[in-house]
């Protein structure tokens, strides 16, 4: 059985996938998905939480993608800032 995700945390994925350029979007969804996953059992947590996927999200996005990812966090009302030191 995999790793349970917390409502919050998967329709905040969710809102950020689907927001990527379409280019972007299958890529992002494997690594990021992988990464919040791996995040959450080095915790010993079999959920992952908003924060882990957030983590993910900035550990997985090349550098050169940061900002957007900061303006689609923004503009999705997620509060990436307190998970990260962006």
């Amino acid at each position: 059985m995999g790793i349970k995700w917390e409502n919050e945390a998967k329709e905040n994925f969710d809102k950020i996938i689907n927001n990527l350029p379409q280019f972007h979007r299958t890529i992002a969804q494997t690594l990021v998905k992988e990464s919040a996953e791996k995040i959450a059992q080095e915790r010993n947590s079999e959920t992952v939480e908003v924060k882990d996927a957030v983590i993910a999200f900035f550990k997985e996005v090349p550098p050169a993608f940061k900002d957007m990812m900061k303006r689609l966090f923004d503009q999705q009302g997620i509060e990436y800032s307190k998970y990260v030191g962006e």
